[in-house]
């Protein structure tokens, strides 16, 4: 059993970056020793970017024991920074190691596709990294305006068939396939990738269960109350804390599934709720959706109550900010035995969202809350926990500034960072 929480992220760093690629390079590397060793190293690398593409794309069809591992966020991060680094790879790779004729072309075609796809990635899909970098934000505001999200997706997805090139492109080399045991494991991952990626996208309920619109309202300016009703015997499990990614499948530039938390704990009766506010393209249509729509819903993904499961705390700290405090209201309410002081700011009185059950919450006799507009101070939120931290557990949902400055202030009072935990929707 790991000690640490967190540790689980090393450990997938760990595997991908090392453990993962060291049987292909062994046995590709002990094949080389009599055959071009004047370019191993190329080919090696060749190799090396090879594996770490073909497993960014198994991360890309969100495989839920990852979510649970290390969270979908931490999860997309590790896709696009391996993708990266595998093209750095898929470049000294074309620099130590030149080709010709059609073993040239699908290695620089595909080259070419995953160059302009990380480009493009960069600014519209790697929320990791445009939310840390100011510049790259502000031209992702400006171009979303030009480009929609369901292109970004359809685009990303050219990645399959760089990588099919560069499958073909490993067939073509007579020396290379001549080394059966590296041949062997390449076969074996790519077809267990492709094989992985084909099912993602065309299992039964590949985009998500068939569900009913049961209502659609505004609860507070710009944010919405989705309730959707799942078929009986869905197959879908959800714990307090998840998200779903939902769809509706009948309307235009709305068929992409978009991930939004549960305010709700998920009861017997196959009901979800969501609060959702109007910030993008998809969002700001769901006030023109009517009662009764077709809507698809795959789920649940999530990592607060597996933080929870793991640590067993006998305190919850809640902070909450603005519609990222919709998961902690699940948490919450799903977690009722465990003693729990819920912080929740807003920038102004009329986005306070569920009031009634704030006041239902603050009834309970093991149950805090706070409430306010305007930001907590740190005396507030430190005050409210003793020295003796080794029994809590801190959840945070907010604003991507607002919670890293908390995990910040929280994890200098002496806290352990394993037991902090923010989930950014940052993709």
């Amino acid at each position: 059993m790991l000690k640490k929480f967190t540790s689980h992220l090393g450990i997938s760093w760990l595997t991908i970056l090392f453990i993962l690629p060291l049987p292909f390079l062994y046995t590709l590397n002990n094949g080389l020793r009599q055959v071009q060793v004047h370019s191993s190293l190329g080919i090696l690398f060749g190799a090396l970017a090879y594996v770490w593409m073909l497993t960014a794309i198994y991360i890309a069809t969100k495989p839920k024991w990852i979510d649970r591992w290390v969270g979908l966020p931490s999860a997309y991060m590790i896709h696009g920074v391996i993708a990266l680094l595998a093209l750095f790879l898929a470049f000294f790779h074309k620099e130590l190691d030149s080709s010709e004729g059609l073993i040239k072309w699908t290695g620089d075609f595909s080259f070419i596709i995953f160059l302009g796809l990380a480009t493009y990635s960069l600014v519209f899909m790697a929320g990791w990294l445009t939310t840390r970098i100011p510049l790259l934000q502000s031209i992702k505001t400006f171009l979303e305006q030009l480009f929609k999200h369901e292109l970004s997706v359809w685009l990303h997805r050219l990645n399959i068939i760089a990588t099919a090139l560069i499958f073909i492109h490993i067939q073509l080399i007579d020396y290379i396939v001549n080394i059966s045991p590296f041949i062997i494991l390449i076969w074996i991952y790519t077809i267990f990738v492709f094989g992985s990626y084909m099912w993602f996208h065309f299992r039964p309920n590949a985009h998500g269960v068939r569900a009913n619109l049961l209502s659609n309202r505004e609860i507070a300016p710009s944010i919405r109350e989705l309730i959707i009703q799942l078929p009986t015997k869905s197959g879908l499990k959800f714990r307090p804390g998840d998200f779903a990614f939902i769809s509706f499948p009948k309307i235009s530039q709305m068929a992409e599934p978009h991930p939004f938390s549960l305010v709700k704990a998920p009861g017997k009766d196959g009901k979800l709720f969501f609060a959702i506010r109007g910030d993008g393209d998809f969002t700001k249509q769901l006030s023109l959706i009517p009662n009764n729509s077709l809507v698809r819903v795959d789920g649940g993904f999530g990592k607060y109550q597996s933080i929870i499961n793991y640590f067993k705390p006998t305190q919850l700290i809640l902070i909450g900010g603005g519609i990222g405090v919709v998961p902690l209201f699940s948490v919450v309410q799903g977690n009722p035995n465990i003693p729990a002081s819920f912080f929740y700011t807003v920038k102004s009185q009329e986005q306070l969202l569920y009031q009634d059950k704030l006041l239902e919450l603050q009834k309970r006799p093991n149950t805090n809350v706070y409430y306010q507009v305007g930001r907590f101070s740190k005396e507030q939120i430190l005050e409210s926990f003793s020295k003796n931290t080794k029994d809590y557990v801190f959840l945070i949902g907010g604003p991507i500034s607002m919670g890293r400055y908390w995990q910040k202030v929280i994890q200098a009072s002496g806290v352990d960072p394993d037991r902090i935990y923010f989930e950014e929707f940052s993709w």
